[in-house]
């Protein structure tokens, strides 16, 4: 089932028609993949985990029994609907009773991501809450971790929220879990890196990566069968569009260290490093603390006039 929404935008002729719907990871056919591509041109707030190659390849390999689904909102009245939003859900398990619907933390990403088209952000997730209000999944609210509180992503929500009367509670959430810094101490001998692209040579290089990453035991990736399987798909799949490599970096011939890299130029993502650390890291400012934000699916009064606010206060509802 899907929802209507219609937006009327001042000073532009017509109206923007939204249709929201609730699809299974594994139902989505190649044109309505290729949709979400182009969204990621005009996302809000680009992430390269958010891209349907790793999205769907988590959802295939690693729901772990989880109950998963996409929230896809196109917009209608063109010669070929556009998809303006996509948020990956974790929905309850036990259908029929009220629950509560969460983004998707992305295993191998350690973050929630969604692709929400920048230039209809607010209506966007306007059509997405008044979709889960109507579906019958009896769900309660929408809970949405790992938000920085000055992002685009996070305004827009709380603006959603207001404008249509709904409660939404914001707190901070404990930082991310940082990964132990790589030990320093290097054989004798010499250093050469090597960055390899091509798709062909691409699959040897991640299988260096993977045997180097190994060493960490058992919280590596290939003591997890369907996540050694899960980031080799995705590697392969980035690969295949040119948009992934990996860094080798060599001690008289032998792989010492080495990174994997998806996506290019500005939004290059160092995803995964493995092996020894050649210098001490930068001094880098920390990232601000994320917030949770949950706000509810059904409307909970009338919408409040905007005001003038900082970041954080527009985003602030007490439930």
């Amino acid at each position: 089932m899907s929802t209507p929404f219609t937006l009327i935008e001042g000073g532009k002729p017509g109206a923007v028609r939204l249709r929201a719907e609730l699809r299974h990871p594994s139902s989505l056919r190649e044109t309505e993949v290729e949709a979400w591509r182009s969204l990621m041109g005009r996302a809000l707030e680009p992430s390269v985990y958010a891209d349907p190659d790793f999205t769907l390849t988590m959802a295939q390999h690693l729901a772990d029994g989880q109950t998963l689904a996409l929230l896809l909102v196109w917009q209608d009245g063109l010669r070929t609907p556009i998809l303006r939003g996509l948020l990956p859900l974790r929905l309850p398990a036990r259908q029929g009773l009220a629950g509560r619907a969460q983004l998707w933390r992305l295993p191998l990403a350690g973050t929630a991501e969604a692709a929400i088209d920048a230039d209809q952000a607010g209506a966007v997730l306007r059509a997405a809450l008044d979709h889960l209000r109507q579906s019958s999944l009896r769900l309660v609210d929408l809970h949405w971790p790992d938000l920085r509180p000055d992002s685009g992503l996070a305004v827009a929500l709380g603006e959603a929220a207001g404008s249509t009367g709904r409660r939404l509670a914001v707190t901070e959430q404990a930082a991310l879990p940082a990964s132990a810094p790589a030990p320093l101490t290097l054989p004798s001998g010499r250093t050469s890196l090597e960055r390899v692209r091509e798709p062909a040579r691409l699959r040897d290089a991640v299988e260096h990566f993977l045997v180097l990453d190994a060493r960490r035991g058992p919280g590596s990736l290939l003591a997890d069968p369907a996540a050694a399987t899960a980031f080799r798909v995705v590697t392969r799949r980035f690969a295949h569009r040119r948009q992934a490599c990996v860094d080798l970096v060599r001690r008289d011939g032998e792989v010492v260290a080495a990174a994997v890299h998806l996506a290019t130029g500005r939004h290059d993502t160092i995803w995964r490093q493995a092996g020894l650390g050649l210098a001490q890291a930068p001094a880098v400012a920390p990232e601000p603390a994320r917030v949770e934000a949950l706000v509810t699916v059904g409307p909970a009064g009338a919408a409040r006039p905007a005001r003038e606010r900082t970041v954080l206060q527009r985003l602030w509802r007490r439930a």
